[in-house]
């Protein structure tokens, strides 16, 4: 009989040991770091002091799927170069979630990227500083869903700035190249 409860106690502890491993080796998103990966965050409403939190995925298809909730899927050799504001806007309706910019850790919109999400097309976001990863790492950006985008080299919106209008893009944000510490989003440029 001991022997009996010694082995069923002994498989107990292999399973749970197994199913901890196996949850734990091949997480399908991870902790913010630019580099090459891809990343979403959520922009903040006006007026909110907060650091939005990231979550950063393999690749960028997965980032995008991720940041509108799985209304937008791209092929797996989608770059984040390559993406138009007609695929990102594909199925949005007043209940989705909008992607606002995106930024890039290169110039000529290569490198890792951020896509910043919001359930509004466009508004007044905000992030006062940059999430866990992405401090004066942006070298170039696009918006989209009828966004502005103005970058600040301090966090608190301080400092130098750069602004890209409506649906447009800045392939080299020049002197700010690696520079920007906090963001806002508006309807008309500067935000």
């Amino acid at each position: 009989m001991k022997h009996r409860l010694l082995l069923a106690v002994s498989i107990f502890g292999l399973v749970l040991y197994g199913g901890t491993a196996a949850a734990t080796a091949a997480p399908a998103r991870t902790q913010a770091s630019a580099g090459q990966q891809n990343c979403v965050a959520t922009a903040l409403p006006a007026g909110d002091p907060g650091t939005p939190s990231v979550t950063c995925y393999a690749s960028f298809a997965k980032a995008i799927s991720a940041a509108t909730h799985g209304r937008v899927h791209l092929p797996a050799s989608a770059t984040p170069g390559s993406v138009t504001i007609k695929q990102l806007n594909a199925g949005a309706t007043p209940a989705t979630t909008f992607v606002l910019s995106i930024d890039w850790v290169n110039v000529n919109f290569g490198g890792g990227s951020l896509t910043w999400t919001q359930s509004a097309a466009c508004g007044s976001f905000q992030a006062s500083g940059m999430p866990s990863g992405w401090n004066d790492t942006v070298s170039s950006v696009a918006t989209y869903s009828g966004c502005a985008n103005t970058l600040y080299k301090n966090a608190g919106f301080g400092g130098a700035t750069i602004s890209i209008g409506r649906n447009s893009s800045a392939s080299s944000l020049g002197t700010m190249n690696d520079q920007t510490s906090s963001e806002k989003w508006c309807t008309a440029r500067p935000c």
